[in-house]
């Protein structure tokens, strides 16, 4: 079932006055998403919960696509834009829904869940290619996200750490590479990453979790040699 406050793509503008007071200043990691959909038109927000990023993406003058899987969910996101008539809140799986619709979106934003949700999300235009850019940021397993970014050809156009409340989050920017290449991704070590002030204390979070990892398995364990040769790249890192 596919449900949507609709409105006719094609012309928009950026949020009124009233709209603008009414919403609160967003945190670092959805500001530092915003703005890498700066030179988007139609942005998908996958999972858009109250619509924060999604209404902050109206503001800037985006068409925005807002999606959440559950009708109540999708409800709370009506309530949440109902002011916005750039934001089309649409119930639905991931981009099941969009790629349903005779829309072309520019780039889509799957942020605050899990790497394992966000791969099944990208995975649902595998087939299609029909989105030529995606935004995501997990909430948790960071390295395991780049891996699968990585093993699936994306090159990285942008990436970017934050630290909130004690944790870090990693984020990308990426699109697809048409000559299947591995873009910017190295195999063993966060290279995307080396210009932030935050990369060592990344590194060092990471090889406490490596070695960690190799301190309760042995030899016989099959990612053991994989832990074992990141670790060592790792370490070269901080030297």
């Amino acid at each position: 079932m596919l449900l949507c406050a609709w409105n006719a793509i094609g012309s928009y503008a950026p949020a009124t006055g009233k709209e603008r007071r009414s919403m609160a200043p967003l945190e670092k990691r959805l500001a530092i998403l915003l703005d890498w959909c700066r030179s988007y038109r139609i942005v998908a927000d996958i999972g858009s919960g109250q619509g924060r990023l999604a209404r902050a993406l109206a503001h800037q003058g985006h068409r925005v696509l807002a999606t959440e899987k559950t009708v109540s969910g999708w409800q709370e996101l009506v309530q949440y834009t109902k002011t916005f008539e750039q934001i089309d809140p649409i119930l639905g799986d991931g981009l099941k829904p969009l790629l349903a619709m005779d829309v072309a979106i520019d780039v889509a934003v799957v942020a605050g869940m899990g790497p394992r949700a966000i791969e099944r999300i990208v995975q649902q235009d595998s087939q299609f290619r029909r989105i030529p850019a995606f935004i995501v940021q997990p909430m948790q397993g960071l390295f395991r996200m780049r891996r699968y970014l990585k093993n699936e050809s994306w090159f990285v156009r942008q990436a970017d750490l934050v630290q909130e409340h004690g944790k870090l989050y990693g984020m990308w920017w990426v699109e697809r590479n048409a000559d299947n290449g591995a873009g910017l991704f190295s195999e063993w070590f966060p290279s995307e990453f080396l210009d932030s002030p935050l990369y060592p204390q990344l590194i060092r979070s990471r090889l406490a979790q490596l070695n960690q990892s190799l301190g309760h398995h042995t030899a016989q364990c099959p990612m053991w040699d994989d832990w074992q040769r990141e670790r060592n790249a790792l370490l070269t890192t901080l030297r």
